[in-house]
């Protein structure tokens, strides 16, 4: 366990920022380290860092038992009040005669056992969000292409369009699909379907810009959802992607080569679209219809864009 030491509550916060302990215990007989069990509880997550408040009382020897008690219910009921997880008054005791003070070998026990609960519950915690993270990765994620599947982009989208309209900025949308993949299926099996479905979703993942996201929207259909990006700027995209799917093969084996071509439909957000993005995917899936119908291996862009 590695211990870090804090001479005050700025350089206490720094340390909290730059470790991320899983415990940290504050003297109490020190006034700001209230404030800053208070800080701790409104930056940090209470189940992410244990907050232990620790007060020595030389004086406790004089006190009889009912202040003891009331003293401390009241340090311990502020410690609950300013965020703390636990609080512990640590009396010292004088041996007779000129010895020195010592400690209560009781409370070094309860300190202990506080430390060993605390760091349990914290490391619980986080052993719990890993597990919740990898399970929301997953059921984000297509099993099949490594791909966002549907539910990713249903997530993603409006968030897209929230930030596209507060920053003023375009957002565009293509919906790819895969011409006469049935035929694949048909004559090669589903496993070989698999593997050009796997090598599309590779394409898509190496020829991206960081503000263009791909998802797998179902069956043989993609999603590519471009951030800051205007309608004509989307078509050329477009074109990118379909050049890119029809100049090269897809190698399944070192005995059959598939020439294989994709339709693409485009659209841009309008003012007046829905924060879902209901209407925005139908436009492109009505251009991507419009693709299909008109030969396929093409790109055709909404007819009621570019957005007004």
């Amino acid at each position: 366990m590695t211990v870090w030491l804090a001479g005050n509550a700025d350089i206490a916060i720094r340390q909290l920022e730059k470790h991320a302990p899983e415990l940290v215990v504050l003297q109490a007989n020190i006034a700001e380290n209230w404030s800053l069990c208070k800080t701790i509880r409104q930056h940090w997550h209470p189940l992410w860092v244990y907050c232990l408040l620790l007060e020595s009382a030389p004086s406790a020897a004089t006190l009889d038992g009912r202040q003891v008690l009331q003293r401390q219910a009241q340090r311990a009921t502020k410690a609950v009040e300013m965020g703390g997880d636990a609080y512990l008054w640590w009396p010292t005791l004088r041996q007779a005669g000129p010895a020195p003070l010592r400690e209560d070998p009781a409370l070094s026990r309860i300190m202990q056992a506080h430390i060993r609960s605390g760091l349990q519950r914290v490391q619980a915690y986080r052993d719990l969000s890993q597990t919740n993270d990898l399970l929301s990765a997953i059921a984000l994620s297509d099993a099949l292409t490594e791909l966002g599947n549907r539910r990713a982009l249903d997530w993603e989208l409006p968030r897209e369009i929230v930030s596209a309209r507060k920053l003023d900025q375009p957002l565009s949308l293509l919906i790819l699909d895969i011409d006469f993949f049935k035929s694949v299926n048909d004559r090669h099996g589903h496993l070989v379907g698999d593997q050009v479905l796997q090598m599309v979703a590779e394409r898509l993942r190496h020829n991206m810009r960081f503000y263009e996201t791909p998802f797998r929207y179902g069956g043989e259909e993609f999603v590519i959802l471009l951030k800051n990006t205007g309608i004509d700027e989307a078509e050329r995209v477009g074109e990118r992607l379909r050049q890119l799917m029809d100049n090269n093969p897809f190698v399944i084996d070192t005995e059959l080569d598939l020439c294989l071509t994709v339709s693409i439909g485009v659209a841009a957000l309008k003012p007046n679209d829905d924060t879902e993005g209901m209407a925005l995917i139908g436009r492109a899936d009505s251009s991507l219809l419009a693709a299909k119908a008109t030969g396929r291996n093409r790109v055709v862009v909404s007819s009621i864009d570019p957005s007004v």
